[in-house]
């Protein structure tokens, strides 16, 4: 018989692929699964019959969910089932209800034809060190920016607007103002994982984050940076006013050279092997991109210097991406 541990022993090759080797010990399966089989209730006996007993009525009630969605009675029946409470880590997921969770997987695996504005739904938590700032001319400008290619409207500066006197007598037409005035953050929490910022010195480790980008020949890939800050920020639109929370990020430049990039990857000719990139230590200038909504952030990494070359010593900045808490 297969017992739970023995059929995620048979899947460390995959595991390894997946995370690379130093740190594959600790990757999400082995982590995770046993706080989700602790979780189940159990004689204390034969556990290993009674989690597979649980495993595969749950996955039966899953494919009966799938395809009774339209099932009024069975809907309401299922709301009178109560499910036990969590403990440990995986506690921190009570919180949030099922419709909360899904909206925010929706968004968080979205699509490339997906446009996120930054006020969706996200089930997390902006938290301290928190103030109120008027934002540097500089990324003001970015702000406005980033809305006028997000909503695909007229946003201008409160100078601009008063300066040209934009105003119009056709409301649709109405250029919308975009107030500096933010709530900034030094840190925001998913259920139990925290990234951080440079605004948060004690968090800063926790800075370092990926995020997916739509490139000009419509592929997509992941790029680095460190968060400077979150903020949230209100902006009038003609629907009602929503409040964004955004990331500023500053991006890392990439090393041209692939075979430079992927200096750690085990085949030649397969560049998935390979799970340490090298990058160049320093960022790219600012632009509309530096702003992006929190539900892009892909998922942390640790940096380290790494230094290769025979005669010229060249050193990059070594990229161990750390696998994301947050699973749905």
């Amino acid at each position: 018989m297969i017992t739970p541990n023995i059929h995620l022993s048979l899947h460390i090759v995959d595991c390894c692929h997946d995370y690379g080797p130093l740190y594959s010990f600790w990757c999400y399966s082995f982590e995770r699964m046993n706080g989700l089989l602790g979780s189940f209730p159990n004689s204390k006996r034969a556990i290993e019959l009674e989690l597979m007993r649980i495993i595969t009525q749950n996955s039966r009630l899953n494919c009966l969910i799938s395809a009774q969605s339209d099932n009024q009675k069975l809907m309401e029946a299922l709301s009178l089932v109560q499910n036990r409470l969590t403990t440990g880590s995986l506690a921190a997921y009570d919180g949030f209800d099922f419709a909360e969770l899904y909206r925010f997987m929706r968004t968080f695996h979205q699509n490339i034809d997906v446009t996120i504005t930054g006020c969706e739904e996200f089930p997390g938590e902006m938290i301290t060190p928190k103030k109120q700032v008027s934002l540097p001319d500089t990324i003001y400008k970015l702000l406005i920016k980033y809305y006028n290619d997000t909503y695909n409207r007229d946003f201008v500066s409160i100078a601009e607007f008063v300066s040209n006197n934009l105003t119009s007598s056709n409301s649709e037409n109405q250029p919308i103002v975009v107030s500096p005035n933010v709530s900034q953050f030094g840190r925001i929490r998913i259920a139990t994982e925290i990234f951080g910022s440079a605004l948060a010195p004690r968090y800063q480790r926790s800075s370092y984050v990926t995020s997916k980008f739509i490139q000009d020949d419509e592929s997509v890939d992941i790029f680095l940076g460190q968060v400077q800050f979150y903020f949230e920020h209100t902006v009038p639109l003609p629907t009602g006013a929503k409040t964004h929370r955004l990331a500023f990020i500053k991006w890392y430049m990439w090393v041209p050279r692939e075979k430079t990039r992927f200096h750690c990857r085990i085949d030649n000719q397969d560049d998935k092997s390979c799970n340490i990139e090298l990058w160049k230590d320093y960022f790219h200038e600012l632009s509309r991109d530096c702003i992006i909504p929190i539900h892009n952030i892909y998922s942390r990494f640790l940096p380290c210097k790494f230094t290769i070359g025979n005669r010229k010593l060249i050193t990059y900045m070594a990229v161990i991406p750390i696998n994301r808490q947050f699973h749905l």
